[in-house]
């Protein structure tokens, strides 16, 4: 098919004039008639690689979806874009699921959207050889593999696809694979010869940031974040269902609209709630993991997490729906300790031994991100199997780059972080308390960016945050005041000294 005809599409359906890195790379495999595997971040356009060609190829393509709410959103999405679209599922009555089925079998539709469970059903696999199908698409694909954060045993049944439809082509897209879940997708599908695209995992837009919190300054640090986005809008992810609730009652007590949403809630309240953020009337939504998937929503300016998640595929595929038009957005992991106990509980709770094991590597593969000092991004990317040309990127906190919320001074209720302990001794360095310099900090902030970008090295490596804060509170204007505060030893006074004394005055 010509460029020009896909661009015309493109225009014409999603108001879009030009394609996203490999998105037209995608679209042509899957008009050429192949199996296709794509690992595409959140954000990428995952969606549009299938809903194109179903257009261009003018039949049906069947989309597995692993949730309710994410077909329905889908499909309606579509029909608002004048592409024929329908989903099947348990919460249509007879009537509609013959009303839908007739669509289909007339050769109306474009895009049908099927649990995993009900496609695999022996009855729903014989009325789909009577239709005129052009692919199948398989949404969020590392639902197949026990290696992925989110394993489903139905889609291991989604194999019978290519014993019951050899000839055509299936597709497979997922946000979020290790080289592993890669690898057993392309195999549990049982994908021929596949075009496979791995767009990168670096979204050079977003900054992330993890700190550790106590129960009393983690909501302090949440409303001086929210206060800090005035325009765009703001996803928390909450741990429990409970914490959910509480929290955006909380915030709406403290004067920030703010909406819940979970899977609990009401169908109609919850979709209520969901439209009255995505119109802008309520900028915060507190949610769990239920919120999100699919959701097209380009002006969010921070993802906030309250609780640790799982997996880092978990953390990246949520975290992702910050950004999506290319601007700066932040990511904030502010995690407590309970929150490894809490996990580590379920995890025990898990009988099978496989299983449990992987719980146990996604764990700690989690706890590294959460608790590291080195380049998040750069180990994001590592994650995913993706090694980055680079050291230190600029845009998270363990490489100079935070919020200023962050770092403000905290409510007089709010339990302050825990401080090292005074060291004893001849060389004893204590405590230092006082007001933070601002101006001081940002400059020092850019001064080590600046150096750990010359060296290679991550940020930390010049000077660590608490380092730089205790020398903004401390204002030292000799070497030997400076060699006090504590993390400034000898050598790094001998070679930073100067430089540092000269940016606080």
């Amino acid at each position: 098919m010509e460029t020009a005809t896909l661009t015309e599409l493109l225009r014409r359906h999603w108001g879009h004039e030009g394609f996203r890195p490999r998105q037209e790379d995608i679209v042509r495999a899957i008009l050429a008639g192949r199996d296709v595997a794509v690992i595409m971040p959140t954000g990428g356009g995952k969606s549009l690689c299938y809903q194109l060609p179903a257009v261009a190829l003018g039949r049906t393509c069947v989309v597995v979806s692993p949730l309710i709410a994410l077909m329905q959103d889908q499909a309606l999405h579509m029909e608002r874009a004048n592409i024929p679209s329908a989903f099947l599922n348990s919460t249509l009555d007879w009537p509609e699921q013959l009303s839908i089925r007739r669509r289909a079998e007339s050769g109306q539709l474009r895009l049908l959207y099927l649990s995993p469970e009900r496609l695999v059903r022996d009855d729903t696999l014989e009325w789909l050889r009577r239709l005129d199908l052009s692919f199948f698409a398989i949404d969020e694909a590392h639902c197949i593999s026990e290696w992925g954060h989110e394993f489903r045993p139905e889609y291991r049944q989604l194999r019978v696809l290519r014993e019951a439809f050899p000839e055509k082509p299936i597709a497979a897209f997922t946000a979020s694979a290790t080289r592993q879940v890669r690898h057993d997708i392309l195999h549990q599908l049982g994908l021929r010869d596949p075009a496979r695209f791995v767009v990168s995992f670096h979204r050079p837009n977003l900054r992330y940031l993890s700190r550790e919190c106590t129960s009393r300054d983690q909501p302090a640090l949440l409303l001086r974040a929210l206060t800090s986005y005035p325009e765009g809008n703001v996803i928390v992810y909450a741990g429990t269902i409970k914490s959910v609730e509480e929290t955006a009652e909380w915030l709406r007590g403290k004067g920030v609209p703010a909406v819940a949403y979970h899977g609990k809630m009401e169908t109609a309240q919850r979709q209520a709630n969901q439209d009255r953020w995505m119109s802008g009337e309520c900028r915060v939504l507190v949610g769990t993991l239920a919120f999100g998937l699919g959701i097209n929503k380009p002006d969010v300016r921070a993802v906030i997490h309250l609780a640790m998640p799982k997996s880092v595929e978990q953390y990246y595929q949520e975290a992702g729906r910050a950004g999506r038009d290319g601007q700066p957005a932040d990511c904030a992991l502010l995690w407590q300790k309970r929150d490894r106990a809490l996990l580590a509980h379920f995890i025990q709770e898990i009988e099978d031994a496989n299983e449990r094991e992987r719980a146990w590597q996604r764990y700690h593969a989690m706890r590294r991100y959460a608790e590291s000092e080195r380049c998040r991004h750069r180990a994001i990317c590592l994650h995913f199997g993706e090694t980055p040309k680079w050291e230190a990127c600029g845009m998270c906190d363990a490489c100079g780059s935070e919020p200023g919320w962050l770092h403000a001074a905290l409510p007089a209720a709010s339990e302050p972080k825990p401080r090292r302990k005074e060291k004893k001794g001849r060389a004893a360095k204590t405590e230092i308390s006082g007001e933070i310099d601002s101006a001081a900090r940002e400059r020092l902030r850019a001064w080590r960016l600046r150096l750990a970008v010359e060296d290679g090295v991550p940020a930390y490596v010049i000077l660590h945050d608490r380092t730089i804060d205790d020398i903004c509170r401390a204002r030292p204007s000799t070497s030997g005041e400076l060699l006090s505060v504590p993390g400034m030893g000898p050598k790094r006074v001998e070679r930073f000294g100067a430089q540092i004394l000269s940016l606080l005055r």
